[in-house]
């Protein structure tokens, strides 16, 4: 093999195959090849070109033969991009517990990426859900390392042998929106190692020569960036042959993370803030230069970029089959929370039918932010459920909620102070609470503002407006801010709206991010009214406040469509994405009201929670059935139609723990959420998800691995033995569909380990997708290698002698079958 050969896709698949003698060769000799070529590109160089490579200046390079890198995040499509496939977000993705559809999906995402002429795509995500109120939970892959590396390794390998390079983020440890750039998260060795280092290792067994981003906030007193014991880990521990890179913050000192072992300088020449000549004064050995330089053309080699030149850049890569898979990845992450008397599937009995909420164009296809990706024109769940319904059965629509949108500003026309001026006095202060001698007072027709309502104010200011709101309808008043900043309204004496966003929006996605609130108010009765605000926690140099309401309740309507139906599908949505988190689990504005009132009337209610993960249910028992649709991209209409009505058993399983209340999970303080003075414990170490469930005897609403078939399953026959020779465990059940129809199981391995291991009660360490007949019945194997039942101690992995007890089930609180084996 001479050094300018690029070992193909098909070898690619089979290296990853398994550790075959002839793989194992084969594996090395593409890593001599492509170290082969790497050096003879390095030798060809002077410092300033390897510089240039580093500081994204790709044009100077041209005459080397060293392509250009472009970059798009792409962790569920191409995001910014029109005519591609809008995918299910990666929390979804980790839904379908199924590789072989990431692997297909990461396919995809490179044709396509290739396709608009980018060749190294921001994704996957493989970061994981520490708590309820991660506000990018919908772009993380769940709360357990197993599953979000094993998926996450897929999609990256299949991505690499499509001629992209994958850039896997964010390494390690981000778990939260609050104060992202600065929060300093104090985490165990143990936790880093065995928790959220995880999934980027099996990413990276997969495919060393991937790259990987970096976190933003500071890890242990240093910044992700900055942090060498971090580089070390990934490098050193890891193995990765590929490069680092910045986010698009990339901390307060780009030459030290330059030296702590930052590759390439930033995502793009846009983003690189290292002078020219910066990495060639002495400020950065020289050995670093080198090494950053290897590194990222060692990506750009392995993955073909240089063999594989890209091509012109087409208006529209989206296929029919990349549309199917979106419908196919929508089906397998749909999750059947509860089913009370054969709610679902909808059948023959159903003669009309009333679709509830924002189930049209106004359905979330995704969550705000680098994960967002134009849908196109796709086909809504309301449109798809009247397709499956056909003529025969009468489908309605009734809005009943506008969902977690903000609302139109309270008209001047409602709003009086003194004696009946019309509009809201405010006094304005210095600083972020009220106090002291007020800079200016005015009178605001209204609170519509994203610019310094009065002149005159400081940098940091507050204000409090006051006065009367005379309601124009009678019944459930909706009410909503939209800030940047903190804000509190307050109505009667009760408060209605309360909360902190640092921008309205985030600049990546169409969508919005406003608190909501509700109230019952009388039509002609004045009720008193304040609001506070400062722009003291908003993002830097802005500020704004909407103050929105919706003095009409549209639930009454939908209460009469869903009584007049032999059954009601209710869609109701959550707002996520970055920049944001949840103050709390309720749906946000009339949802849960508009829920309990349908329930009421309609004999067959079904729930549709088309949100980024766990919401409260405080009318769970009051329904039929339960879906969890989270955000299903352009294929979810017509899965969803597909779930509902039978056609395909709904085949996800929970990748995050739903709590029964906002105490439950890791950050149920403010020392472990959102952190104190800047520091956010990990207290909980390698507790989360499910783990910190059992291990605190805490019973959530719904366990991580918990969904409904349409038919039943029983295992059977569990077998568990382990080859020290091999180090590894070996684990068979059997499986058998017993009940009437097709349908799909998630088989689930988790381990206990000796006492002597101090661990967490029970770890997932395997699972496996199964599609049976009825009456039908497989046996499953599972080879568990060793390293999947060790923990870190003393700074490296140890297995540790004595009883594992394996057990097979459902989900993490969902296991029938159990077996000791003596390691």
């Amino acid at each position: 093999m001479n050094r300018r050969t690029f070992i193909s896709a098909a070898v690619l698949t089979a290296l990853a195959a398994g550790p075959a003698p002839a793989l194992a060769r084969d594996r090395r000799a593409h890593t001599r090849a492509v170290t082969d070529r790497v050096g003879d590109l390095l030798a060809a160089m002077t410092p300033a070109q390897k510089e240039a490579l580093v500081r994204c200046d790709f044009a100077s390079l041209a005459s080397l033969g060293i392509p250009a890198l472009t970059m798009v995040d792409a962790s569920a499509g191409l995001r910014g991009e029109t005519g591609v496939t809008a995918f299910p977000v990666p929390v979804a993705q980790a839904a379908t517990f199924d590789p072989d559809l990431a692997g297909r999906l990461g396919q995809a995402l490179a044709v396509e990426g290739r396709g608009k002429g980018y060749n190294n795509l921001l994704g996957p995500t493989v970061d994981l859900t520490r708590t309820w109120h991660f506000g990018r939970q919908a772009e993380a892959m769940g709360e357990d390392p197993l599953l979000a590396g094993v998926l996450g390794a897929r999609i990256t390998r299949a991505m690499h042998e499509r001629h992209v390079v994958a850039t896997v983020k964010h390494f390690a440890a981000y778990t939260q929106e609050a104060d992202r750039f600065f929060a300093d998260v104090s985490v165990s060795g143990r936790a880093l190692h065995e928790i959220y280092q995880e999934p980027f290792r099996r990413v990276i067994a997969a495919v060393p020569d991937t790259s990987v981003m970096m976190a933003y906030p500071k890890v242990n007193g240093t910044y992700a960036t900055q942090s060498p014991a971090l580089f070390n880990d990934l490098k050193g521990t890891l193995g990765l042959r590929g490069y680092t890179v910045p986010d698009f913050w990339a901390g307060d000192d780009p030459l030290a993370a330059a030296r702590a072992g930052m590759d390439l300088a930033g995502l793009g020449p846009g983003g690189v803030k290292i002078p020219v000549g910066g990495l060639t004064d002495g400020s950065v050995p020289a050995a670093r230069l080198d090494d950053a330089a290897r590194r990222i053309l060692t990506s750009m080699v392995a993955s073909g970029l240089l063999d594989n030149p890209l091509p012109a850049p087409s208006p529209h890569v989206s296929t029919p089959a990349h549309q199917q898979l979106a419908h196919e990845l929508a089906v397998n992450s749909t999750v059947l929370l509860t089913n009370r008397s054969g709610a679902l599937p909808l059948g023959g009995a159903i003669r009309s039918l009333a679709v509830i909420g924002p189930a049209g164009a106004d359905a979330l296809t995704g969550a705000s932010g680098s994960t967002y990706v134009d849908p196109g024109a796709w086909t809504t769940p309301l449109a798809a459920l009247r397709a499956r319904a056909g003529s025969s059965v009468t489908v309605g629509h009734a809005q009943g909620s506008l969902g977690d949108v903000p609302l139109a500003p309270i008209p001047g026309s409602v709003l009086s102070h003194g004696a009946g001026a019309t509009g809201l006095a405010g006094t304005y202060y210095a600083g972020p609470t009220p106090g002291g001698t007020p800079v200016a007072t005015g009178v605001s027709r209204s609170l519509d503002f994203t610019s310094a309502p009065v002149s005159g104010l400081p940098a940091v200011w507050n204000a409090r407006w006051t006065g009367t709101l005379t309601p124009t309808a009678t019944g459930l008043h909706r009410f909503s801010l939209l800030i940047s900043g903190r804000a509190k309204l307050v109505v009667n004496g009760t408060t209605v709206v309360s909360g902190t966003r640092r921008m309205r929006r985030f600049f990546l996605g169409p969508y919005d991010y406003p608190l909501q609130g509700t109230i019952e108010l009388i039509a002609g009765r004045p009720v008193d009214i304040s609001v506070e605000y400062t722009n003291s926690a908003a993002d830097s140099g802005t500020c704004g406040l909407t103050l929105g309401w919706q003095p009409e309740s549209l639930v009454p309507a939908a209460v009469e469509a869903a009584r007049n139906s032999d059954a009601a599908v209710i869609f109701v949505n959550r707002m996520a994405g970055e920049e944001m988190d949840h103050a709390g689990l309720a749906l946000p504005g009339d949802q849960d009201q508009l829920i309990k009132a349908v329930a009421a009337v309609s004999p067959r209610t079904v729930v549709v929670l088309n949100t980024d993960g766990p919401v409260a249910m405080p009318w769970l028992d009051d329904v039929e059935a339960v879906v969890q649709a989270w955000y299903g991209g352009a294929g979810m209409g017509t899965a969803l139609a597909e779930v509902l009505y039978g056609d395909a058993d709904p085949a996800g399983r929970l990748p995050v723990t739903f709590p029964a209340d906002p105490a439950q999970g890791p950050g149920a303080t403010p020392a472990t959420y959102p952190g104190v003075g800047g520091e956010v414990s990990f207290a909980e170490g390698t507790a989360i998800g499910y783990r910190f469930y059992d291990a605190r005897g805490q019973t959530p609403l719904h366990p991580f691995g918990h969904g409904l078939s349409y038919t039943s399953f029983a295992l059977g026959s569990l077998e568990a033995a382990y080859d020290a020779a091999a180090k590894e465990l070996t684990v068979s059940v059997g499986v058998t569909n017993t009940g009437s129809r097709r349908g799909v199981e998630v088989v689930q391995l988790y381990a206990g380990l000796p006492a002597a291991a101090a661990a967490d009660p029970r770890r997932l360490i395997g699972f496996r997708k199964v599609r049976l007949e009825a009456r039908g019945a497989t046996r499953l194997t599972f080879v568990v290698p060793a390293r999947d039942l060790s923990v870190w101690s003393g700074g490296g992995w140890s297995l540790v002698p004595g009883r594992y007890t394996v057990h097979a089930g459902r989900s993490s609180r969902d296991l029938s079958l159990r077996r000791v084996v003596t390691v």
